[in-house]
């Protein structure tokens, strides 16, 4: 299989500065990889570093260490060192990320939330693909046309 994602020796570290510079360890040499068509899931106690690692991947946090690999246009691209240009690119076309912490507009049913983060195609593809990606996730499709915080906690 065509490997998509992956992390090599991904490692991250929070520094608090108003706390004399303690550093607080999250990742700790993460490897993993995610091949087409593969559905993975984050599992672990609150703490375990699921949220830190998701937005690693997407680049809204920098990694103290090591590689995440993004195939885009055929490509491996290493969000780690990759220009920020790039990342945004890679954001638009090739990785989307919806957050537990939903702050969008009250009563948006999951299924456009999902949809919205779909880049380079129709938003009824779009919206197909959402729906699948939900039902994947072993979300009933009559809670599709829900507004998130109706159904879940996170």
């Amino acid at each position: 299989m065509t490997i998509m994602l992956e992390t090599q020796a991904l490692s991250k570290q929070f520094l608090l500065h108003l706390q004399g510079g303690i550093s607080i360890p999250v990742l700790d040499h993460v490897d993993m990889q995610v091949s087409a068509g593969e559905c993975v899931a984050l599992a672990g106690p609150s703490g375990a570093g699921k949220t830190t690692l998701l937005r690693s991947l997407y680049g809204n946090y920098r990694a103290g260490s090591g590689a995440i690999r993004v195939r885009h246009r055929g490509e491996m691209v290493d969000i780690v060192t990759a220009s920020p240009r790039l990342v945004v690119e890679v954001r638009d076309e090739t990785l989307g990320y919806v957050s537990q912490f939903l702050r969008v507009v009250p009563r948006v049913p999951a299924v456009e939330i999902v949809a919205e983060a779909a880049r380079g195609m129709s938003a009824e593809e779009a919206t197909r693909r959402a729906a699948a990606m939900l039902t994947r996730l072993h979300i009933p499709t009559r809670l599709h046309g829900l507004p998130p915080a109706t159904f879940s906690g996170g």
